[in-house]
């Protein structure tokens, strides 16, 4: 298993914040299935300027960058297009000890 580092942005149409938004119950219900199972173990919302949702980083524990991109295909932002996946940056993830 491995952990990974994840970065992908909304769409930028007039109607994604409100996909998101209307998303986001399923998503978050996604969510906390996904660090019970320990497949995800952080994650929050990336915010432009004016606090506005525009993206996500999420740490996720996978076997491989095709693994964390078929969790990302499957969660509800994907499928009902608020991220939009060809933004996906997946990278490798040591988190430090402090």
């Amino acid at each position: 298993m491995q952990t990974f580092l994840v970065v992908v942005h909304d769409f930028t149409d007039d109607e994604a914040l409100g996909r998101r938004l209307s998303t986001r119950p399923t998503h978050l219900a996604e969510a906390t299935r996904r660090r019970a199972g320990g497949q995800l173990v952080s994650g929050g919302a990336i915010l432009d300027a004016d606090g506005k949702m525009i993206g996500s980083a999420l740490v996720v524990n996978a076997e491989s960058r095709d693994r964390v991109m078929e969790l990302l295909r499957t969660d509800p932002y994907s499928t009902q297009r608020a991220w939009d996946l060809s933004t996906a940056q997946i990278y490798a993830y040591r988190e430090a000890e402090f």
